[in-house]
């Protein structure tokens, strides 16, 4: 048996690291390319990055408007300075937390069970809530995920 390119229904990592900032958004090229080349199941996997401002967020969101209607977009991360932002930022439902890249591709977030849908980890709260360890210093943020907009650009 020979196996040729991934299907666009196969999930695809996209593997970032560093500092990432307006100055340094390279992997955006990648994210663009996976989405540019059909594919809805996209997981980015932060584990080596550090530091991450409001662009990187903004990238985040755009690549999540344009997989939401027909797969999914999912972030590993640990670092605590990531999870903050996302947190700020109300995005703590519509990018929750994923450890490794094998529980992104699971689907199971931190704080979730595989067989329970009821959050329990720090980002399970929903957006706009005090989570364990993080405090919220923003307005509250949407309720639930961004809405798609055409034209949306990563």
């Amino acid at each position: 048996m020979t196996e040729g390119p991934p299907s666009s229904d196969d999930p695809i990592v996209v593997v970032v690291d560093g500092e990432l900032d307006a100055s340094d958004l390279d992997w955006t090229d990648e994210l663009r390319a996976t989405l540019d080349a059909g594919h809805r199941r996209v997981v980015v996997d932060m584990l080596a990055v550090s530091f991450i401002d409001s662009s990187v967020v903004r990238a985040l969101v755009s690549a999540y408007r344009v997989v939401a209607e027909e797969g999914w977009l999912r972030v590993v991360y640990t670092h605590h300075l990531i999870r903050r932002v996302i947190t700020i930022c109300g995005l703590a439902d519509a990018l929750p937390q994923y450890p490794t890249v094998e529980a992104a591709l699971r689907g199971t977030p931190s704080g979730l069970h595989p067989d329970d849908s009821s959050p329990s980890g720090v980002l399970g709260a929903p957006s706009g809530g005090h989570t364990a360890g993080v405090e919220n210093d923003a307005d509250e943020g949407p309720a639930g995920p961004p809405s798609p907009q055409e034209g949306s650009q990563i």
